[in-house]
This record gives C-alpha cells, sequence and structure tokens, in this order.
C-alpha cells in the first residue's frame, strides 16, 4: 500500500503490527511456537509440487541454480522439517512472515501472512484445533463472517473413478476453481466415462450450502467408499461448528478446489462481507510431507494481513 502523508503510512504500520501481535497471542496462549520460514526454495522442486502456481507470478533468482524467493510458507516449512523428523513427534508452530509474487504491473510484490501448523497429529481433535482457531480468529475482527469448507477427498475419489491422464485430471480441477459450470458440461460430455460419474460431475457445482442439504443433494448421485469418508469428515467439522454457535456462517462446498493443490482432507476458507478474497485459508496437508521423504500428519491455515487490514481499518 502507498501512502501520499508519512503520518498516514506511521499510522497504518502502527494499527498492522497492533493486530499482528493479537493474532501472534492468539496462538501462544494455545501453545503454538513461532518459526521463521527459509526465504528461498529449489525452482525444480517447488514447481513440481506446487503444480498450479503460475510460473509466471513466482519470483525467481539464478545463482548456479534457479530458486524461487518464497512463494508459499507451508511448503517451505514442511521442507525444512521433514529431513530431521522423529517418530512420535508432535510441533504446534506459527509464523509471521511474507510470501512474494511477480505482478506483471507493479513488479515483485510482498504478502504478508500470519499462520499455523499442527504437525504429527491425525487425530480429528488436531482438526477441531485448529478449524476453532480459525474461526476464533475471524470472529475477532467481524462476527458476520462466512466459512466455505470442504474435503479434497470426495473430488479424489470421484478423479480415482475416472481414471483419467494428468492432462485431463488437471483440466476438470480447473474448470471446478473457476466454477464453469457450461464449459465443465461440455467438457465431460466428451468423455468416455460411466454415466452415473458423467452426471454427478455435470452437477457437482451445486452441492454447495448447508451441509446436511448437500449430503441429500448428494446422495442422488454416484458415491465411493473415499467419497464417503470425506462426507463423514465433515460431519465432524459440522459438529464442531455448531457446538461454537456459528452454523449460520458456515457453507460446505463438495466441489471446492484451491489453487495449492497438496491437501488431503478438510478444506476451509474464511469470508467477508463484501470482501473479495479470502481473509485465511487452510486444511489438512499429510500428502504435501511425503513429497519431501516423509509422512507426517499436518494441517494449518494462512490468514492474508494485507486483506484482513484492508477490512478492519478500511
Amino acid at each position: 500500500m502507498k501512502f501520499l502523508r508519512i503520518e498516514d503510512e506511521v499510522i497504518y504500520s502502527k494499527k498492522r503490527y497492533k493486530l499482528k501481535r493479537e493474532i501472534d497471542k492468539l496462538f501462544l496462549d494455545e501453545e503454538y511456537f513461532q518459526i521463521e520460514p527459509q526465504l528461498f526454495e529449489e525452482y525444480d522442486e517447488f514447481t513440481t509440487i506446487n503444480n498450479k502456481i503460475p510460473e509466471e507470478s513466482m519470483v525467481k533468482v539464478v545463482n548456479g541454480k534457479v530458486m524461487v524467493l518464497r512463494a508459499d510458507i507451508t511448503t517451505s516449512i514442511i521442507k525444512s522439517l521433514v529431513s530431521r523428523w522423529e517418530d512420535g513427534l508432535k510441533l504446534k508452530l506459527f509464523y509471521n512472515s511474507s510470501i512474494y509474487k511477480n505482478k506483471n504491473t507493479v513488479g515483485i510484490k510482498e504478502i504478508r501472512q500470519i499462520g499455523c501448523e499442527y504437525l504429527g497429529e491425525a487425530s480429528v481433535e488436531a482438526d477441531r484445533e485448529v478449524v476453532k482457531l480459525a474461526l476464533k480468529i475471524l470472529e475477532k475482527y467481524n462476527n458476520n463472517f462466512i466459512l466455505e469448507v470442504g474435503s479434497s477427498k470426495y473430488i479424489h475419489g470421484l478423479l480415482e473413478e475416472l481414471n483419467l491422464n494428468k492432462n485431463c485430471e488437471n483440466q476438470i480441477k480447473n474448470l471446478l476453481y473457476t466454477k464453469n459450470t457450461h464449459e465443465l458440461k461440455v467438457y465431460i460430455e466428451e468423455l468416455k466415462i460411466k454415466r452415473e460419474v458423467k452426471e454427478l460431475l455435470s452437477n457437482i457445482l451445486s452441492l454447495q450450502g448447508n451441509l446436511y442439504n448437500v449430503i441429500e443433494k448428494s446422495n442422488k448421485f454416484y458415491c465411493n467408499n473415499k467419497m464417503k469418508q470425506a462426507l463423514e469428515e465433515l460431519k465432524q467439522v459440522n459438529n464442531l461448528i455448531e457446538e461454537c454457535n456459528f452454523l449460520d456462517k458456515a457453507r460446505f462446498d463438495l466441489s471446492m478446489i484451491t489453487m495449492l493443490d497438496y491437501y488431503e482432507g478438510i478444506m476451509f476458507r474464511g469470508y467477508y462481507p463484501n470482501s473479495y478474497k479470502e481473509i485465511l485459508s487452510g486444511g489438512r496437508y499429510d500428502s504435501l510431507t511425503k513429497e519431501y521423504g516423509k509422512e507426517i500428519p499436518a494441517i494449518g491455515f494462512t490468514l492474508s494481513v494485507d486483506e484482513l487490514m484492508k477490512y478492519v481499518y478500511k
């Protein structure tokens, strides 16, 4: 953000500092400890794992080999910890840092983020703790929020049934991500897949809203064991949201796809009224850790300080 007057910049910086300290305290109160992520990632490794991040948005540095200036904090943290991970270890950590993107119009842009990671715990209780923290932060700055919840297992279960090549899978994911109903229907009409699976894909973007209404709608369509498991996990999240008296804030979406394609299980995004970008986003990502050599239970979320500041101090 640019300021015409130094005084305005000082006021804004003080407010941002106060907000960051408030959120830090929420994590510290839950016994999370602060970590500083690495600044650079190896380009080839990063792009293989994060293949949905546009290459042109990455800030690349050439110094003997091509490196990427940190574009995702979770990836950076996992890479630094996996090689030293000990069985039975559990870590609750948070960060207050930045990622960097190459914007054609403005050049390199710093994006401030705060987030948490709960590593080494696969239980429903870990999921509950992290989702509860996300709800707590959203409520703190505006009680009138929306939490969108989905499960990557539902989509993965469906795609496994299709047995398509990677390019076709990615095309379907992109159409789901952009919520392009018309192009999705046109695309799947040409695929040689089971009629009942094609019917589900044609209607999947309508499977949104109150969880039990969504499940009732989904019962009309194809569902395999992995997809059923996803629905059961979403019921657990729904129960937590109900316990916190936020059921009217929740919106479940069985077609949810995220830009970061490493989630494996529950996913969630938090919004405020009239905010077109999410304030926070996260989920379970055990499979990401496996990409770095060892599968570790992992769940977390990241919060955009800049988006939150726009809303809180607009």
